[in-house]
C-alpha cells in the first residue's frame, strides 16, 4: 500500500446513505455498518508525508542521518498527539527499516540549548513544519 492510500485508509470515509436508498436491503444495510463505525483518525490536513526528524540541524535542514518518516499524523482531537508511521513496500531490507527506529530513538533524545543556555527537549511543534 503507498503512502496515499495508508493516509486515507487511517481516515474514514463514509458513504451518504441517499446513495443507497432503493438498494437492496443488504447494501443499504452494509452502507449504515460503514457510516456507524469509527470515524477514523484526523482529517486530511492531520497527514503530512517525508517529514524529516532532524537529530541535528533544523526542521528545514536536517543533519545527515536524521530520520524521514513516510506519514506522519497529528489529530490531537482523536487521542493521537503525534504518530509516525512506516510504509513498505518490501523495497527496503529489514534491517535498513530497523536502523529508521534507531534514528526515530535519537530524534525524540534530542536536546537543544534554550536562549538562557539551559538544555531542553525538543518537542515536536506543528506550526514548524
Amino acid at each position: 500500500m503507498g503512502l496515499p492510500r495508508t493516509g486515507n485508509n487511517m481516515m474514514w470515509w463514509q458513504p451518504d446513505l441517499d446513495l443507497v436508498a432503493g438498494e437492496p436491503a443488504e447494501a443499504v444495510a452494509a452502507a449504515q455498518v460503514a457510516v456507524d463505525a469509527s470515524k477514523g483518525i484526523g482529517t486530511i490536513t492531520s497527514y503530512a508525508t517525508e517529514v524529516a526528524l532532524p537529530v541535528k540541524g533544523t526542521w528545514k535542514n536536517p543533519a545527515i542521518g536524521s530520520a524521514r518518516a513516510d506519514v506522519v499524523v497529528i489529530a490531537p482531537d482523536d487521542d493521537v498527539p503525534l504518530l509516525f508511521i512506516e510504509v513498505d513496500n518490501c523495497t527496503e531490507e529489514a534491517v535498513l527499516i530497523a536502523a529508521k527506529f534507531d534514528k526515530y530513538a535519537r530524534f525524540f533524545r534530542r536536546k537543544e540549548e534554550d536562549t538562557d543556555g539551559i538544555e531542553i527537549c525538543v518537542r515536536w511543534n506543528d506550526s514548524e513544519i
